[in-house]
């Protein structure tokens, strides 16, 4: 008899301690998860909110979810229909976020798109105005002054692109498309002219220091082709 009572509080104080413990790891669960939340990736089907629906097989666009605040910025890819050909439609629509600041949500979101679309396939970005993207465009603009001076006539569309070939344009997009072996082959302007500065105030956030910002901005539509390496 005194056997068994043994075993019974043996038993008790085993099944306590496992609960305790197990107790011990959902506090320590919840205080991770609340110390570093996640970042989901959501999306959603686009039908007419870019041009060209009739050529495509379809069309999704991505964006960073942490906790309730979903952001504005959402990169579209598209699927074409006549050769499967993948694109990226960047869309720097909204004044937000800050050139780095998307560059690092774009670069969260390529691993989950490139499991709904296959990569061997992507083959062109629209980058769309130049000016948009803030901060680049203010780089780029330098960039331009350092190697043409302070000519503002641009009379030799074939000259800009093969400088924005070497700018910061191609080497940040370089820099994101590495893993999976893509990198810019060509790039693309169009309306290429200068515009002032108070219109890249109105249209983008910038980190720039006011002083580094020139008085006129490089602007032109950025369509770039894609290369696997």
């Amino acid at each position: 008899m005194k056997m068994k009572i043994l075993i019974l509080i043996s038993l008790a104080l085993l099944t306590l301690s496992c609960i305790e413990t197990k107790n011990d790891s959902d506090r320590q669960l919840k205080k991770n998860t609340t110390s570093n939340p996640d970042t989901i990736i959501g999306s959603r089907p686009i039908t007419n909110e870019i041009a060209g629906s009739a050529y495509r097989t379809r069309a999704k666009g991505y964006f960073i979810i942490v906790k309730k605040d979903t952001s504005d910025f959402m990169p579209i890819f598209t699927e074409s229909k006549e050769n499967k050909k993948i694109g990226i439609d960047i869309r720097y629509e909204k004044k937000s976020l800050t050139y780095n600041q998307r560059f690092d949500e774009l670069k969260r979101i390529l691993p989950q798109a490139s499991t709904d679309f296959c990569f061997d396939s992507l083959k062109t970005i629209f980058i769309g105005r130049l000016i948009l993207s803030g901060d680049l465009a203010i780089e780029v603009t330098n960039q331009y002054r350092q190697a043409f001076g302070e000519n503002e006539k641009i009379d030799d569309y074939q000259k800009v692109s093969l400088f924005l070939l070497e700018s910061k344009l191609t080497t940040d997009l370089n820099k994101l498309l590495n893993t999976y072996n893509i990198s810019v082959d060509k790039v693309y302007p169009e309306k290429i002219f200068f515009t002032a500065k108070k219109y890249l105030y109105r249209a983008s956030k910038i980190e720039t220091d006011s002083t580094s910002v020139p008085e006129k901005i490089l602007d032109c539509l950025i369509w770039v082709g894609l290369k696997r390496n």
